[in-house]
């Protein structure tokens, strides 16, 4: 069984309500209880890799910073499209760049 990428984690931080920011180098998370379960152990096994993802794509927060546009925001415009068809390209156009 493969890991979960930064960008699953980042879908299902989404659906259950919770947000996320880089501080000084450190992921924080807050949603509607405490994480609990396998996804706070992929947090933590992927942590470097969810704060590069958010500091690079989201402008070091979750759902992505709409001022100053983040890459993901910028994605959206140009796609013309939501956030769930933005993060659908990305992990595709992502995915091929790793192949």
């Amino acid at each position: 069984m493969k890991p979960q990428t930064a960008i699953q984690i980042i879908r299902c931080l989404s659906l259950g309500g919770y947000t996320a920011r880089v501080v000084e180098g450190r992921l924080e998370t807050e949603g509607p209880q405490p994480l609990a379960g396998p996804l706070p152990a992929s947090v933590k096994a992927n942590r470097d890799e969810l704060v590069a993802f958010l500091q690079e794509w989201g402008g070091g927060v979750w759902p992505p910073a709409k001022e100053p546009v983040s890459g993901l925001r910028e994605v959206m415009e140009v796609l013309d499209c939501g956030l769930a068809f933005a993060l659908d390209r990305l992990e595709a156009a992502l995915e091929k760049r790793a192949a």
